[in-house]
C-alpha cells in the first residue's frame, strides 16, 4: 500500500535545496527536449571509443531526446530502461517543484519490502539489458 502525506512546513534551507534540485531537474528535461545528440555529437563514451563496447549508459541521451518527445518505441530501442529514468526524473521535478512552492515536504510511505523489490528489480532489468547488448556486441 502507497500512503502520501504531507508534513509540516519546511525550513528555507530545505526550501532553497529543493529549488535547487528542481532547476537541476528541469534542466536535465529541456537540454533532452532540445538537444538532439545525433545531430550535435558533443559527448562520446569513452569505453565505447576504447573497447568498442558499449557502457551501462549508453544510449541514454538518444532515449532520453524520443521520450521527451514521447516516441517511446524510439526510446525503449535506445536504452531499455531511458524512459523509466526520464519519467522518474520528470516526477522528481513535480515533487521537488511542488515542495518548494507550498513549502510543505511530501512524504510517500510503502512497504519496505515493495521498495526493495522494486530497486533490485529495476537494478536487475538495467544488467541483464546491459549484458544482453554486450553479448550482441560480441
Amino acid at each position: 500500500m502507497i500512503r502520501v502525506y504531507l508534513k509540516k512546513p519546511n525550513s528555507p534551507k530545505s526550501i532553497v535545496t529543493k529549488a535547487l534540485f528542481a532547476s537541476a531537474l528541469l534542466l536535465i528535461l529541456l537540454v533532452s527536449l532540445f538537444w538532439n545528440p545525433e545531430k550535435i555529437s558533443v559527448a562520446t563514451c569513452f569505453l565505447k571509443e576504447a573497447t568498442g563496447y558499449s557502457c551501462l549508459t549508453c544510449g541514454l541521451s538518444r532515449s532520453f531526446y524520443a521520450a521527451s518527445h514521447l516516441h517511446l518505441l524510439e526510446s525503449f530501442g535506445f536504452h531499455l530502461m531511458g524512459p523509466i529514468i526520464y519519467f522518474s526524473l520528470m516526477i522528481l521535478f513535480l515533487r521537488f517543484s511542488f515542495e518548494a512552492v507550498a513549502r510543505k515536504e511530501v512524504r510517500i510511505k510503502t512497504d519496505p519490502r515493495i521498495t526493495k523489490i522494486i530497486l533490485v528489480s529495476f537494478s536487475c532489468l538495467w544488467l541483464g539489458f546491459s549484458v544482453i547488448r554486450f553479448l550482441d556486441e560480441l
